[in-house]
């Protein structure tokens, strides 16, 4: 299948800068895939398209300030690192940016006092062990939130709070599952009265969500790898949810990805796992019966996913009604439930 399929012209306009004021003062344009009708709604009625036997399952994952500033102890020159998995409380794995490679052994200090010593460095990602601090230590004194590269101004106080999900409570992502970034406690309040459940699932968002797909032919492309989790308590919500007739809503691309991989490999809950699946146009989902998520990125593997989801032609109809109806894009963009 060829990537320009899924190509579409967006102005930057529509790319979302900042945070709304309100989380739930979103836009929400619900899409039905019995009926292809749109609506136009706000995020805080949503729950007039759920009903009380559905369930509702969110990525309690907590992004980390997981950018930070340092310098070579030998030349003094800059160093970006980009922290991409969490390995050890003194060992984490990341992306470098420096005028020049650095090796096995070479040292980065931060802050004038940690040190950093590069273990392995196959020019994409790099295992750094923390000679004389904590990685809790580490990110939380030097560490910033990694906005995402299209949003073009530096993080400030409100990104802290708001780049993050009311839901975020496991340590580990370098970005935010941005679909539950619309909820807020009046929302969740509105659904518990109505008798919808919640559950969770761990997922851990690498930097490459992010990453472009290179290959023309998307069948060719393969996934980065991210850590998941699903509990057994979820599990047995799902089981209760489905014996109901209720619908299984996934809040976000990063709950499919972690959903379908559980249920197709037959996995044990409770435990962690690695997922690279690519959901792609053919994909027959197992499990998760409707989707909110937000508009994403032309030629990415997230809005592949979601024309699996819906249907290839139509999500590109209803990303071209989104910008006739100035809904904004990405990360800090509005929202869609698919149906």
């Amino acid at each position: 299948m060829d990537l320009n399929i899924f190509d579409f012209s967006l102005p930057e306009r529509y790319i979302g800068q900042k945070p709304k004021n309100k989380r739930s003062d979103s836009k929400l344009l619900i899409i039905s895939r019995k009926t292809h009708d749109l609506t136009d709604d706000k995020f805080i009625n949503i729950d007039r398209y759920i009903s009380e036997n559905d369930l509702v399952i969110i990525n309690d994952t907590k992004v980390i300030p997981a950018r930070i500033y340092g310098t070579r102890k030998s030349t003094k020159g800059k160093v970006e690192i980009l922290i991409e998995r969490l390995l050890f409380k003194n060992k984490f794995i990341c992306q470098l940016q420096s005028t020049r490679k650095l090796k096995k052994g070479d040292i980065i200090i931060v802050g004038n006092e940690v040190e950093l010593q590069i273990q392995n460095n196959n020019g994409i990602l790099c295992e750094i062990n923390i000679l004389n601090h904590t990685i809790t230590y580490l990110i939380n004194k030097y560490g910033e939130i990694p906005l995402p590269p299209y949003i073009t101004r530096k993080p400030d106080y409100r990104d802290k709070n708001y780049y993050q999900t009311i839901f975020a409570s496991k340590d580990g992502s370098v970005a935010a599952p941005t679909a539950a970034l619309h909820f807020d406690n009046s929302v969740v309040k509105k659904l518990k009265t109505k008798g919808v459940r919640f559950a969770c699932i761990t997922l851990h968002i690498g930097m490459g969500t992010f990453s472009t797909i290179k290959t023309k032919d998307i069948n060719k492309h393969r996934m980065h790898s991210e850590l998941y989790s699903v509990p057994q308590s979820t599990v047995d919500l799902i089981k209760k949810c489905k014996d109901k007739n209720g619908k299984i809503i996934s809040i976000g691309t990063t709950v499919a990805r972690a959903l379908e991989s559980f249920y197709s490999d037959r996995n044990v809950p409770d435990k962690f796992y690695e997922t690279d699946i690519f959901i792609k146009p053919g994909y027959k989902f197992k499990i998760i019966d409707h989707l909110v998520t937000n508009f994403h990125l032309p030629q990415s593997s997230l809005l592949i996913m979601v024309a699996a989801f819906y249907d290839t032609k139509k999500i590109l109809d209803v990303y071209k009604h989104a910008i006739k109806n100035d809904y904004k894009f990405f990360s800090y963009g509005d929202s869609t439930l698919i149906l």
